[in-house]
């Protein structure tokens, strides 16, 4: 007696049950079997697109496939996250994050169509990248307090540039005005090599930029630091005093980077991806060349980076909803 169709339909259902959970795993067997992409959110030459390029390269070492990298750029990162958020979930589609894309943009601004806890699977810390406040040097002031006087002087005559609205280079900009009570003017561009461009002809006066894209210019002296917005000074520039030594507390906003990849991707990609990553953090050589940028490096797993994403993402949105920061 032939089997019902709706007997065929349980059995076809039991079976496909019974090898869901064997698929990721067979998956990871086979990965990578092809290409892997790791999305930068910001341009060609700023710090997270040298780190991606870093890590990008040691990674094709140890998996044999090659890693690219891609400059997705948009809304302050979140085209890039956005993009990744919805890319297959199988490895090949990883993105640089970040405390700006990770934490602040999704916490200051309610338009952002991703949730950086929901549609991410942390891989592993990076680098921290300290920030620091920089002016012309064709400005007057010679300390802080002097440039803060200088503000207060010129008020609504200044720009402070950023890496567009919601980045955590905009947060800096918003809070450095409401403390001192000035008014500057924030202006938005693609990334630091940009707004650095800008501020070495004085169209902008004031920027929190990472230690990493901005040390150099400051010591050939094209540009002025007033120190590092961040609890303790920088290990890469230990005479450069923080802002809290010198009176302005509220502006540690320290920046890293970090691994990504799409929610959903299978844990034994993640793992190995994690594990490798990891390990190629500690090379001495590899350590150099990060270092040698100016950040500080500080490998982690990944579940020390979910903690991180979470803590801070909540701590981001406690700040923005105190002080009144909303981008719609």
């Amino acid at each position: 007696m032939p089997i019902s169709l709706n007997w065929r339909a349980q059995l076809r259902l039991l079976m496909w049950g019974l090898l869901l959970p064997i698929c990721p795993q067979a998956m990871a067997q086979s990965w990578p079997s092809q290409s892997i992409t790791i999305v930068s959110p910001y341009p060609a030459g700023g710090i997270t697109d040298q780190l991606s390029r870093i890590v990008a390269g040691e990674l094709s070492k140890r998996l044999g496939q090659t890693v690219l990298v891609e400059n997705k750029l948009g809304a302050g990162g979140a085209i890039a996250m956005q993009a990744v958020a919805r890319a297959p979930h199988d490895g090949y589609t990883l993105v640089m994050g970040g405390s700006a894309v990770s934490t602040i943009l999704p916490a200051i601004n309610r338009n952002i169509s991703y949730d950086p806890i929901r549609d991410f699977e942390p891989i592993g810390y990076v680098a921290a990248l300290p920030m620091m406040m920089v002016i012309p040097a064709a400005i007057p002031a010679v300390n802080l307090k002097d440039f803060i006087q200088y503000a207060k002087d010129h008020s609504g005559k200044l720009n402070c540039g950023h890496h567009g609205p919601g980045t955590g280079t905009h947060l800096a900009c918003l809070q450095f005005a409401k403390l001192t009570q000035t008014t500057i003017t924030d202006v938005p561009y693609k990334g630091a090599p940009q707004v650095n461009t800008d501020l070495l002809t004085n169209r902008v006066q004031i920027y929190f930029g990472t230690l990493p894209t901005e040390i150099a210019l400051v010591r050939s002296g094209q540009l002025r630091t007033f120190g590092v917005a961040s609890d303790a000074r920088a290990p890469g520039a230990p005479d450069i005093p923080t802002l809290t030594e010198q009176g302005v507390s509220g502006l540690n906003l320290d920046s890293w980077n970090a691994l990504y990849a799409p929610a959903g991707t299978p844990k034994p990609v993640i793992d190995r991806l994690s594990a490798e990553l990891l390990d190629l953090l500690s090379v001495p050589s590899v350590r150099e060349r990060i270092e040698a940028t100016g950040s500080v490096l500080h490998p982690g797993s990944a579940e020390a980076l979910r903690k991180l994403t979470e803590q801070e993402f909540k701590n981001y949105k406690k700040l923005v909803t105190e002080n009144n920061i909303r981008l719609d």
